[in-house]
């Protein structure tokens, strides 16, 4: 009768289980069941105390903690008495505790008939308290599940079963997977006029994540409330680019480059522009031409697969890298001018009747370099 339990030593919360305290806290906008589980606790320990003539239990003050992590649940549970495992049939587990003072208690009315005026000091849990304990746990438990089996939003099991004694303490945290818990406890008085005391805890796993409260009426449409955002967001602004063509150049053509340079392509990239984001997403596909004297495009088709490629195109080694006005690379094979703007695609429904008739021929020569500067006004 010397030895004493020790309590567990919690060490620091792991990842998982600070994980699991961040997803109890996520349940804060469930709906608050204190006001039922409290009196379902207390009804449930008073059943279970009727068959125990001499026990007279009364429950005195009940609190109830929801949706806590395992370090939090097992820090509720009595210095000193008998600590058991409950299962339910998917294999979820859960605790009971009853204090010493609730073990003497239940012990002497089924020894003696009466619940002892004297207060025992702590002493290590026997079989022999354990069997003597568990018809009260089981009733207990029965009691509970009958209690609550009425409430929508039940979301522990809802029939547990006494399964077995823990002597060691340190093995809770073994036995028991970091999840959410829910933990009722109350505070007890126990025999004549309540002059023993006693504490009875019940730890339940959380078997499914709690119902969200229903979300505030607005008053408005979810069909409305869509159109209208569909019309706030039309007016914003969306910048543009329009890619006429991409190219490879070595380090030192880059470096070398300056005022009066020119860079040659082909008459077939003024055909794929490329319309896209400033992050490099294509929208549209054109081809370039004019309307009104004036450069534009003309979309010839929906967002394409890719960019326009780099085509690496070396400089000739002949060439003066000093000279101004050089050309950078050598000129491209001559290639026909592609057919006027007017003739590529049909113009689009509601265009006005001016843009079609006006599109003329691309302004460039069959050869592509070199440009005269003057044909591009700023």
């Amino acid at each position: 009768m010397s030895d004493r339990e020790e309590p567990a030593d919690h060490a620091q919360p792991s990842v998982l289980a600070r994980i699991v305290a961040a997803h109890g806290r996520q349940a804060a906008a469930a709906r608050d069941r204190s006001a039922l589980l409290t009196p379902a606790w207390d009804r449930a320990l008073r059943h279970a105390a009727v068959p125990f003539a001499g026990l007279e239990l009364v429950p005195r003050r009940t609190d109830v903690a929801e949706h806590v992590d395992l370090a939090r649940a097992l820090d509720g549970l009595p210095e000193h008495g008998l600590i058991a495992v409950l299962e339910d049939r998917d294999g979820a587990r859960g605790l009971i505790a009853l204090s010493h003072g609730a073990v003497d208690a239940l012990v002497e009315v089924q020894t003696t008939g009466r619940v002892d005026t004297r207060e025992l000091p702590p002493r290590p849990v026997t079989r022999i308290d354990e069997a003597l304990c568990r018809d009260f746990i089981d009733l207990c438990l029965a009691a509970f599940s009958r209690e609550t089996q009425s409430m929508a939003d039940c979301d522990w099991p809802q029939r547990l079963n006494f399964g077995s004694r823990i002597a060691d303490r340190k093995q809770l945290g073994l036995l028991l997977p970091e999840r959410v818990y829910h933990v009722m406890s109350a505070d007890l008085a126990l025999g004549q006029e309540g002059m023993r005391g006693g504490r009875a805890t019940l730890i339940l796993p959380r078997t499914r994540d709690p119902a969200p409260r229903a979300p505030a009426a607005t008053g408005i449409a979810p069909e409305a409330w869509r159109a209208a955002l569909v019309a706030a967001m039309a007016g914003a602004r969306l910048s543009l680019e329009a890619t006429l063509v991409r190219t490879t150049r070595s380090l030192r053509e880059v470096e070398a480059l300056g005022p009066g340079d020119l860079i040659g392509f082909e008459a077939s990239d003024l055909a794929s522009v490329c319309l896209q984001t400033p992050e490099g997403k294509t929208v549209l596909r054109g081809r370039l031409g004019q309307i009104g004297g004036q450069r534009a495009l003309r979309m010839t088709g929906g967002a394409a697969d890719r960019v326009p490629p780099m085509a690496p195109q070396p400089a000739s080694p002949g060439h003066d890298m000093q000279r101004p006005g050089r050309q950078v690379s050598p000129p491209p094979p001559a290639v026909a001018a592609p057919d006027p703007m007017g003739a590529a695609a049909p113009p689009p429904a509601g265009c006005p009747d001016e843009v079609a008739p006006e599109a003329a021929p691309l302004p460039f020569a069959p050869q592509t370099v070199p440009i005269d500067p003057a044909a591009f006004p700023d």
